[in-house]
């Protein structure tokens, strides 16, 4: 055994479980919004394959302090939340963070587990499978995808059409770890190794490939062959009211609401393509529509007199319950041109302790426990699709439903031309989260082929398109603005191979994993 003080200090044991994982976290998190280092990553496997050397728990205490940097810095913003919309002292909502961070990404140490089942195999393709089987079983708060840090490189975006956001975490760990695979076998690359350099080598080509032919077939660029629709999009900024200072009164409320719409009316006259649809975000009224005249009607009036269609976030107000207390949905409302009620849709994935309380109808008294500015919504149960005409449709997802990969199956997805995300991100203060939500929500985009148009309440708005380009300029934090944007939309909504297959595939390989796991575990000699 090697005597320790003569070891080399980069790989002294303790580098290796405790100096080199939070490198690899920095690595990782500043690969994402809003630092968009991407070529940090390709420092990643240097600090990883120290940490495999390690002794197997070890390697799994290492991974864990990895998954806990990477979490504290991407996810900073829960500390922000905590002290101004939860009213927390700074002490305990740093110990919120802590405690988001400790248990967010226990992915990494089920990857590091079974890497070292399966041998330490220094392998690219192998190391990403047993990445992206561990990725998904691990349940997550905000699902969280390594694959979205590819969106700095949209040519190496493309093939989430293929296999979804999962299938963007495989190229991602699989283009890291390559220049690392290729440096150790240099002198063996056309002898010995041959077989998996071309596969290596394939594969780059094939992605590189389907990038640029995807990017350029998948535009907004206008075109005889294609249907145009003027989307306004009005970022209210209406302020939030935290459970703690001074409530604004209704007459406030109503003054506010009225300047918004004035802002809106003169966002449509400017659009240079004439609107078809405005959007408003998620919380973007203080009133519940369909409750208060003074503020469906003017609504009402602004579709009327534009000729556009309006989709609106409201709550909607729905009865009470068995208990006596009121039921009420997180809805988008869509008027037509007429200033008649469309339809609505009614948000069906809230967000625990923010958007419901979890438990409350068998332990009640969570209610008097919690912050005030915790809301109790029930959850929708349909999925529906809104028709401009007969040739356009679009499709509504609220808030944090557009970061969910396989949500929009469960709509009728073909029919739909695009996509319409109402966000209230308010919650977030002036942080990295609005950037960050629209990094998890981009992959949608190109799973579908869809593009989306994002409204928020305090930014930042954009509109992106089927590829994943962000076409529109995007509006800062906490003002009020609006976007003027013209979809240029193929005749036909595209039909993409993950819109046919979803994950299953992932999930055919997670099946596939665990199986030889019991093979070797239980049946090998």
């Amino acid at each position: 055994m090697p005597n320790p003080e003569k070891t080399p200090i980069l790989d002294a044991e303790w580098m290796r479980w405790l100096v080199y994982p939070v490198l690899a976290g920095c690595c990782i998190f500043f690969a994402f919004e809003r630092f968009n280092i991407l070529p940090t990553l390709l420092l990643l496997p240097f600090f990883l394959r120290a940490m495999r050397t390690l002794p197997l728990k070890k390697k799994l205490a290492a991974y864990w302090i990895m998954a806990v940097v990477t979490n504290l810095g991407g996810f900073s913003w829960i500390r922000i939340v905590a002290t101004d919309y939860g009213g927390m002292p700074m002490p305990m909502a740093i110990g919120l963070l802590l405690l988001f961070g400790l248990f967010n990404n226990l992915n990494f140490v089920l990857w590091a587990y079974l890497e070292r089942f399966f041998g330490e195999k220094n392998n690219p393709f192998v190391i990403a499978v047993l990445f992206c089987v561990a990725e998904q079983i691990n349940p997550q708060v905000f699902p969280w995808y390594f694959g979205t840090a590819l969106d700095s490189a949209l040519v190496l975006y493309q093939t989430a059409d293929l296999w979804g956001v999962v299938g963007l975490s495989f190229v991602a760990m699989t283009l890291t770890h390559v220049p690392w695979w290729l440096w150790d076998r240099r002198h063996t690359l056309f002898s010995g190794d041959r077989r998996l350099f071309a596969a290596q080598a394939g594969f780059i080509i094939v992605i590189v490939g389907y990038g640029i032919w995807a990017l350029d077939k998948y535009d907004n660029l206008p075109s005889p062959a294609k249907k145009s629709v003027g989307v306004t999009l009005v970022q209210t900024s209406t302020p939030m009211e935290k459970f703690y200072g001074e409530r604004k009164s209704w007459q406030e409320r109503l003054q506010e609401f009225q300047e918004s719409l004035e802002f809106t009316e003169k966002a449509i006259a400017q659009h240079p393509d004439g609107a078809d649809l405005v959007v408003w975000p998620e919380g973007g009224v203080h009133f519940p529509i369909l409750n208060y005249s003074d503020v469906y009607d003017p609504i009402a009036a602004v579709a009327q007199r534009h000729g556009v269609h309006f989709a609106v976030g409201s709550v909607e107000l729905f009865g009470k319950r068995p208990d006596g207390r009121r039921e009420y949905y997180n809805a988008q409302f869509v008027l037509n041109q007429a200033g008649e009620v469309l339809g609505k849709y009614r948000k069906i994935v809230l967000l625990a302790f923010g958007e419901y309380i979890p438990f409350l109808d068998s332990l009640p008294f969570l209610e008097n426990m919690l912050p005030k500015t915790i809301s109790h919504f029930s959850r929708g149960q349909e999925k529906p699709v809104f028709r401009l005409n007969e040739d356009v449709a679009w499709l509504p997802l609220i808030c944090y439903e557009d970061i969910i990969s396989g949500f929009m199956a469960g709509f009728a997805h073909d029919q739909a031309d695009f996509i319409v995300n109402t966000t209230n991100d308010g919650w977030f203060g002036k942080s990295a989260a609005s950037h960050l939500h629209k990094q998890m929500a981009r992959p949608r985009c190109v799973e579908f082929r869809r593009p989306a148009v994002r409204t928020l309440n305090t930014g930042s708005s954009q509109v992106i398109d089927a590829a994943g380009r962000t076409i529109s300029r995007e509006t800062d934090l906490y003002v009020r603005d609006s976007i003027n944007t013209t979809l240029h939309l193929p005749q036909e909504p595209p039909v993409t191979v993950y819109s046919m297959v979803g994950n299953t595939p992932v999930h055919v390989i997670i099946l596939l994993v665990a199986a030889l796991w019991v093979r070797r575990r239980f049946f090998s000699k």
